[in-house]
């Protein structure tokens, strides 16, 4: 549960933009760094690329113009996953269509364990991987999902009470 005092996160931030680019950059840098080590080709680090490029379009498409985040600036947005993004979309209102959160829970699965194969090979670098997405994950979830605008999302932590205060 959020702390009150701590209230929403009525706006975006830059440096809470720039911590989660470095916390996504741990288990990023170790899948990059087996996949090259133990990969037959730079194709799979190049195809692991176009994964991750091809799920954050779609989640951008489907997720982002619903969120308020979205809706704040003129003609880009900003908030802890995008900075200064381009609005391609038009807004939307209410909630977004429920296979959002279902691609985005298998799109993520696909992401994450995409690399497990080449990440086998170095236990180290598995360690630091799974360690990393688990900080990234619970930072999200803790200081992201419990103060977030985006009520209509289902990953949306922040308390009844708090939204209602918003509202009113």
């Amino acid at each position: 549960m959020a702390c009150p005092s701590i209230g929403l996160a009525t706006e975006p931030i830059l440096t809470r933009f720039v911590y989660y680019k470095i916390l996504t950059l741990v288990p990023v840098s170790a899948a990059f760094t087996a996949m090259v080590r133990h990969g037959e080709s730079l194709l799979w680090p190049l195809l692991y690329v176009g994964l991750c490029l091809a799920h954050a379009g779609i989640m951008n498409a489907a997720k982002c113009p619903h969120c308020p985040y979205y809706k704040l600036g003129d003609r880009t947005f900003a908030c802890f996953i995008w900075w200064g993004t381009p609005k391609l979309w038009a807004e939307r209102e209410g909630p977004e269509r429920p296979w959002v959160g279902q691609y985005a829970k298998f799109g993520w699965a696909i992401l994450t364990f995409f690399p497990v194969y080449w990440l086998w090979q170095e236990w180290p670098l598995l360690l630091i991987y799974f360690f990393g997405i688990a900080g990234l994950v619970m930072s999200i979830g803790l200081n992201e999902c419990s103060r977030c605008l985006n009520f209509n999302c289902g990953h949306c932590g922040v308390p009844e009470d708090l939204r209602r205060e918003y509202l009113e």
